[in-house]
């Protein structure tokens, strides 16, 4: 930005080229990009994260305007000059602050910047194109084509659109894709062993960072007006963790007793351990009997350390964390365990909203194969079930193939029976949901829907183990 010894688009053009050419995830990336510039002021981090979460959320149709003013399809443009076409489109299409010649000033600089002197004329023309006629770049008819017209009109690509058209009515299905284009709050969990919901309100208002109550959750908060996250005091002391109102409503359905033992076969980063083992020191808040424990697993090194930083900064001490690939049997844990969570590998269609390039990166072929992983992994979970224990099941998708689906499987094959998830849920939460497609309480399961719930797209599923 103008003044600014950082230039913000130049780490922008420089994200979006990473997650273009698949070297990192979008947050990996911007992650990475806000750790190393910490010092960045509130606003260069908040036009960093529109620039770069913008310029993906509305790729395709980006794509598609740009498309019918140059003579170079964007997808033939090399990487850096797709980054700098799209996210130059943009801010000229989108964000009505920022005058539309700096934007091609600033493209222009970044082009011969990055060696592409040649290609200036180029990308300053089709810029220049680009502004003269914006407001004639109409979009798709729907008459003609409906699934071309949402594919351009919501960035979602043509498969699925046609995919979710098919798993909901098409009323709900936009009702979706309209959600997958607001920016979702940032939402933590308290950390009820260690403080209150008041105190760390009072704490967050001393600091300047806004706190709403959560939707559903009488523990969590959606937190506006921060800059970075580790410049929070409840944060860094671990009184609150990143933690979606979705997978907290999941945690609801683990209610352990004193000395329960829970395993998480797929933790990291640790939400939904940490969220049982607060659950096992409540239920016995004076320490005066046998205490419970949670295993936390997963697949690598890397990923344990993960969750481990995670508990280090939370000082929960009822947690043991171990390497092991879920779909390894383990003869040793055998109904061992009075709950089992398998929040396992999905598509991740629910947060799209969150992690816009799952839409470009997921491939039709992957549902299918991401099913079988899960049964895998579902398979070995059973075992480690007490008989009359619980086994709860979750996934960040909306694919009726890798929820409803893998409930229906689970139920014919091994000894469980559904649980009733209304005795579980906030009563706000079971009245929104009841009658939505995706859901069926009494038979153990509901799927969140963005745009339907103020949450995450989200499934959970909880099943008893039958005595023998």
């Amino acid at each position: 930005m103008a003044g600014s010894s950082i230039n913000v688009r130049e780490l922008a053009m420089e994200t979006l080229t990473d997650v273009d050419r698949e070297k990192k995830t979008a947050s990996e990336a911007m992650n990475i990009t806000l750790r190393n510039y910490q010092y960045m002021s509130k606003q260069e981090r908040s036009f960093y994260t529109r620039l770069c979460n913008g310029t993906l959320e509305n790729r395709i149709q980006l794509d598609y305007k740009l498309d019918r003013i140059s003579k170079t399809p964007v997808h033939k443009c090399k990487p850096y000059i797709r980054s700098i076409l799209r996210m130059s489109a943009y801010q000229i299409l989108f964000m009505n602050s920022i005058p539309d010649s700096a934007v091609c000033n600033e493209a222009a600089l970044l082009t011969k910047k990055k060696g592409f002197r040649q290609l200036t004329g180029f990308v300053n023309g089709v810029l220049r194109n680009l502004i003269r006629q914006k407001d004639a770049l109409t979009l798709p008819e729907r008459e003609a084509d409906s699934v071309k017209a949402m594919s351009v009109q919501y960035s979602i690509p043509e498969w699925l659109v046609d995919k979710m058209r098919s798993w909901y009515p098409e009323e709900i299905t936009e009702r979706i894709f309209r959600a997958f284009l607001q920016e979702p709050p940032l939402t933590v969990r308290i950390n009820l062993l260690r403080t209150t919901k008041e105190e760390v309100k009072t704490g967050l208002a001393a600091a300047g960072v806004k706190a709403a109550d959560g939707h559903y959750t009488d523990n969590t908060l959606q937190l506006t007006g921060y800059n970075y996250l580790n410049r929070i005091r409840a944060f860094r002391e671990g009184l609150i963790t990143v933690q979606d109102e979705s997978s907290v409503l999941q945690g609801y359905l683990i209610h352990p007793k004193p000395g329960d033992r829970i395993l998480d076969i797929c933790a990291a980063p640790g939400g939904k351990s940490m969220q049982a083992a607060e659950r096992l020191g409540l239920a016995d808040p004076d320490r005066k009997r046998q205490p419970g424990s949670v295993l936390a697993r997963d697949v690598s090194v890397s990923k344990v350390e993960r969750i481990q930083e995670n508990l280090e900064r939370m000082q929960y001490s009822n947690i043991e964390t171990q390497v092991w690939d879920a779909v390894q049997p383990d003869p040793s844990r055998k109904e061992q365990f009075d709950f089992v969570i398998a929040d396992v590998p999905c598509s991740g269609l629910g947060v799209i909203g969150r992690k816009q390039d799952i839409k470009y990166r997921i491939r039709p072929e992957q549902l299918t194969e991401l099913v079988n992983l899960q049964r895998e992994i579902l398979q070995q979970a059973v075992t480690y079930v007490k008989p009359g224990g619980m086994l709860v099941y979750s996934t960040c998708t909306i694919h009726p193939g890798e929820n409803e689906e893998q409930v229906e499987w689970l139920t014919e094959n091994y000894p469980l029976e559904p649980e009733n998830l209304h005795q579980y849920l906030p009563e706000t939460l079971v009245n929104e949901v009841k009658d939505q497609p995706g859901t069926e309480l009494e038979q153990g399961y509901t799927t969140l829907l963005p745009g339907l719930q103020s949450c995450d797209g989200f499934f959970m599923a909880a099943f008893r183990k039958k005595k023998n």
